[in-house]
């Protein structure tokens, strides 16, 4: 038993019996509605938005206006009011799937760093083919004739687009790949990390609402009403997506979230601009001249240390002015120094774990994983491009 079916059974009924039920709203249909608009109003100005990150945010926008419709489509039908717009009945089939869908190229456009191809459109195929079997029921719902259940005439594609599991494998599958390239593209010590932390949980809370809504849909203390968690899960994200991208627009327009944050974390540093530029360069000077980055012990402490400051500080000033982490800003040295040991005759007998103990890491797992991270390539790949 679905969603859909549930609501309509209980219209239906009142329609068989006789009854007629004025449209009204209420406290909570007021709030989705409104949840709704928002949605709207984010998805006018995500896809107007300029920026480094054009495409991913015309995807994020797609995304809310997805769920502004599956909203908007639940509060018509909270009011009755879907009789008076019945276009919308069980629209939100495949918008279900298809926001499976929208989220999970969002999260590959940015950390995957993918623009969209022509190959990309398969994804859409199973959405398209569920709304093309409702199709007949839509085209009767705008015609006025209300249709919510499994009528004989349009068996079996009915089944297709009502169906449960086809539902809860396409979402939880789609939510799969967004994490699997998540941590494959190695954000832990990335700026883009506090975005999708939050939305990869405002997210998933969506998916395992959806879930546990169907699985408690057929129990016999189940009420009908609950049908709003997925609402309320829906609008988190929403809100989160607002909350983020209107206190923070620089997100959106490609810039590291860290760096946001940071202005607030750091205001009161007591690091004034010539201090920060003074500190910027004695860094430079550690790295470049002196090599600190050989040290394979080297930590932040050690870092503020040498160069007579606090890490408080030296956090402030590589985030700032590297746009890096301090891991991050180490490496980088590391491996530029590797590769320089790639190009030296001396070293062309040594394997390649061994350059890389020499340039500070303590491991081939991480050398390896920064390696990529800045090249591109696996240090035997890039080995043997530039030596070989």
């Amino acid at each position: 038993m679905t969603l859909c079916l549930v609501l309509a059974f209980g219209i239906v009924l009142g329609q068989s019996t006789g009854e007629s039920i004025d449209p009204s709203f209420d406290t909570w249909t007021s709030l989705f509605l409104f949840v709704s608009l928002q949605a709207l109003f984010v998805f006018v100005a995500l896809f107007n938005l300029k920026g480094a990150q054009s495409q991913a945010n015309k995807i994020l926008a797609f995304l809310l206006l997805t769920f502004a419709v599956i909203l908007l489509s639940y509060v018509l039908y909270w009011t009755n009011y879907n009789q008076v717009f019945p276009f919308l009945n069980g629209c939100f089939h495949p918008l279900l799937l298809l926001s499976g869908t929208l989220f999970y190229l969002y999260v590959r456009n940015i950390v995957g760093n993918r623009k969209l191809r022509k190959s990309d459109f398969l994804h859409f195929v199973i959405p398209l083919l569920v709304a093309a079997c409702l199709l007949p029921l839509y085209i009767d719902n705008f015609n006025g004739e209300l249709y919510y259940t499994l009528d004989e005439r349009y068996r079996p594609f009915l089944l297709i687009g009502f169906n449960t599991y086809l539902k809860l494998v396409y979402l939880g599958s789609y939510l799969f790949l967004s994490f699997r390239h998540y941590y494959q593209a190695n954000l832990s010590d990335s700026f883009l990390k506090p975005w999708f932390h939050y939305l990869l949980i405002s997210y998933s809370g969506y998916y395992l609402t959806i879930v546990l809504y169907y699985a408690l849909v057929n129990l016999s203390f189940f009420d009908v009403t609950w049908d709003y968690m997925i609402s309320f899960a829906m609008s988190f994200f929403i809100f989160c997506v607002s909350f983020l991208g209107y206190i923070y627009p620089q997100v959106l327009a490609g810039k590291p979230i860290s760096n946001i944050i940071l202005r607030h974390k750091y205001k009161n540093s007591g690091l004034t601009k010539r201090g920060e530029e003074e500190l910027k360069l004695k860094l430079l000077q550690l790295m470049k001249e002196e090599k600190l980055f050989l040290n394979n012990d080297l930590n932040l402490d050690q870092l503020a240390l040498k160069s007579n400051t606090t890490r408080h500080n030296v956090s402030l000033v590589i985030n700032k002015y590297f746009n890096q982490n301090f891991f991050d800003f180490i490496n980088k040295y590391r491996i530029e120094y590797v590769q320089d040991l790639f190009l030296k005759p001396e070293c062309q007998g040594d394997h390649v774990i061994q350059l890389a103990y020499r340039a500070g890491f303590n491991n081939k797992v991480s050398f390896n994983k920064a390696f990529k991270k800045f090249t591109g390539q696996t240090p035997l790949s890039y080995k043997s491009d530039v030596v070989d």
